[in-house]
């Protein structure tokens, strides 16, 4: 018999170098871990001294460039920090840089880091530059302070419902005007239905007052009452903290706007929720996108708003708009093998992608706009998901082509998209009158 030994091999992965002079850097809460070649480490620490000693090293290794994954929100100091010292940085998603399950460290992470990076494998992440970056946080703080209040307003509806006062059952919000100045009242001691209703809107008034008296018929129960009171004051908490980021967005759009040239702008569209309270902000979005994009169906100034921080407004880093709506994670995906073509589910959209699809949600059931007619077609043969995230498509669409080709372009082909709809269900008339023998007329 022969005694074969094992022997333990070094396996290393060449790849092409594409870039020279890189690091891969992998970033944790109290360590970083840099490879300037693939192969060696050295470790820091988080600090902000450890961070300048980090950046003094990769000089000493003559590095050019720098690859490091989106952590949370460790990397962003680091990130800052290197590209103000005239270093190229590269923000990587960290589904990019996976590796095999169960060879994972945080010294082979940023090994990998080094060599994908070197071979030119790795794409860059857009981060916004200086005010930009701020706007991107702030209006993500406001969603979120919008999102925890929401928290209240569930628990003012659980104590309505406690005493049985049906207010949520006949309003579409009770949080709206209407609804707050009711509860307020009630938590001042008014009982009577006819005072209470007559603090509603004209119209709720006039086509649900029935409904909202006999909403009010309940059991005022003082502990519930009290508790009403603690989550109407929270709630109201919240709306003054997002009163204050609406102050500082104003201020940081006027920053950003100066010097800006003044741009044609049309009617703009109503914000039915969450209305940032900014003064212009029509007139500056169109200032600062260059166009005004409002005239794209499902866009409004707060959408543009959230946009803005999203993608900016230099299109010139894609090539093309296929390339814009993959990165938005809009592009259908595809598994094709041999003569076997699978339906696979696509990876989830980037924030950029998740805003499209809100505003192309909002345009399922519309009836006079060709996104909506297109939606609800393809809703008739697919699921409602699939409808959504193929017109969210069409909005990044013509959203990147605004910016790129002006707002004539993106009317023009709109326009044309109607035509095609009415040539289509004229044809499929003529093929009806045929097989019945009628005549069109």
């Amino acid at each position: 018999m022969l005694n074969i030994k094992n022997k333990v091999m070094a396996k290393e992965t060449i790849f092409e170098t594409v870039h020279e002079n890189v690091a891969g850097i992998d970033i944790g809460a109290e360590q970083i871990f840099v490879s300037p070649d693939g192969k060696e480490v050295r470790t820091f620490e988080t600090f902000t001294s450890s961070y300048h000693a980090c950046a003094l090293y990769l000089k000493e290794k003559g590095i050019k460039k720098v690859a490091m994954e989106a952590t949370g929100i460790y990397w962003i100091a680091l990130y800052f920090l290197l590209e103000g010292l005239n270093m190229e940085v590269c923000l990587v998603n960290p589904k990019e840089t996976k590796q095999i399950k169960g060879r994972k460290t945080d010294v082979k992470d940023c090994q990998w880091i080094q060599k994908l990076f070197s071979a030119g494998i790795l794409r860059y992440s857009f981060i916004p530059e200086g005010k930009y970056m701020e706007l991107r946080q702030l209006v993500r703080e406001r969603l979120d302070i919008i999102d925890m209040g929401s928290t209240y307003v569930n628990k003012m509806q659980k104590c309505l419902e406690l005493m049985n006062i049906k207010l949520k059952e006949v309003l579409s919000q009770i949080h709206g005007k209407s609804g707050i100045r009711m509860i307020k009242a009630i938590l001042a001691g008014i009982r009577d239905g006819a005072s209470l209703l007559s603090l509603c809107a004209e119209q709720i008034q006039k086509y649900k007052g029935e409904q909202v008296l006999k909403a009010l018929e309940g059991n005022y129960n003082e502990t519930y009452l009290f508790m009403l009171q603690q989550n109407m004051e929270l709630w109201e908490i919240h709306q003054e903290r997002v009163t204050a980021i609406d102050v500082r967005i104003s201020q940081l759009l006027d920053e950003l706007s100066m010097g800006k040239e003044e741009v044609a702008v049309g009617k703009k569209k109503p914000i039915r929720h969450h209305k940032p309270q900014i003064i212009g902000l029509h007139d500056t979005m169109a200032r600062l996108y260059g166009v005004d994009l409002s005239s794209i169906s499902g866009i409004n100034d707060y959408t543009a708003l959230r946009l803005i921080g999203e993608t900016g407004t230099d299109m010139s880093r894609f090539p093309n708009v296929k390339s814009f709506v993959n990165w938005a994670g809009l592009a259908p995906k595809s598994h094709r093998s041999g003569k076997m073509n699978k339906n696979v589910r696509g990876t989830p959209c980037n924030p950029t992608g998740q805003i499209f699809k809100e505003c192309a949600q909002g345009l399922m059931n519309s009836k006079y706009i060709a996104i909506g007619s297109f939606m609800r077609k393809l809703r008739g043969r697919k699921d409602s998901s699939i409808a959504i995230k193929a017109g969210a498509r069409k909005l990044a669409m013509a959203y990147y082509n605004a910016l790129t080709k002006g707002i004539a372009y993106v009317e023009q082909g709109i326009k044309q998209y109607e035509e095609q709809i009415k040539r289509k269900e004229l044809a499929s008339l003529k093929r009806l009158a045929k097989k019945h023998n009628m005549q069109l007329v």
